[in-house]
Formats: structure tokens, C-alpha cells, sequence
């Protein structure tokens, strides 16, 4: 995680096809997501992968607890591989 003061970010990649389980219709899931830890979700358009990769970036912001609770709402979508 990156910031200062009391703000954090962290960026995850996620695979290209795990995506629409995070954004859910019409992006529901992910705004549920965010009502319920109080961050900011953001994820790269499609087709705008990290370098060399097929994963999309997902970038979560907010409080130290806030982005915390969402990195675990995120993480819990996607498949252990």
C-alpha cells in the first residue's frame, strides 16, 4: 500500500475474465462494495492491461481501514489459484 497521511492505495491485477465477477451488472457488485467499506474502486478500462500481462488493474483508496476492508471484498472474488 502507498499514501500519506491518513489515505492509502493499493493496486491489484486481476486476470481479464475475473473481472466482470468483481464489477458484477451494471457495476452492482462493485458499488456494493463500496458503499460497504467506504473506499474508492477503480478498475482499468478493457482492454488496458498491466504490461506483458492479460490482467486488468484494479486500484482501491481510502482510509487505512477502509481500504483494507475493500482489498479483502476484492480478494474474497477472486478464484485462489
Amino acid at each position: 500500500p502507498s499514501g500519506e497521511g491518513g489515505a492509502v492505495s493499493y493496486q491489484l491485477q486481476v486476470p481479464d475474465h475475473i473481472v466482470p465477477a468483481i464489477l458484477g451488472r451494471a457495476g452492482a457488485v462493485v458499488k456494493e462494495m463500496m458503499e460497504m467499506s467506504g473506499a474508492t474502486i477503480k478498475v482499468s478500462q478493457k482492454g488496458e492491461f498491466a504490461p506483458g500481462t492479460n490482467n486488468r488493474i484494479i486500484t482501491i483508496s481510502g482510509s487505512q481501514h477502509q481500504a483494507s476492508y475493500a482489498h479483502q471484498l476484492v480478494s474474497a472474488k477472486i478464484p485462489q489459484m
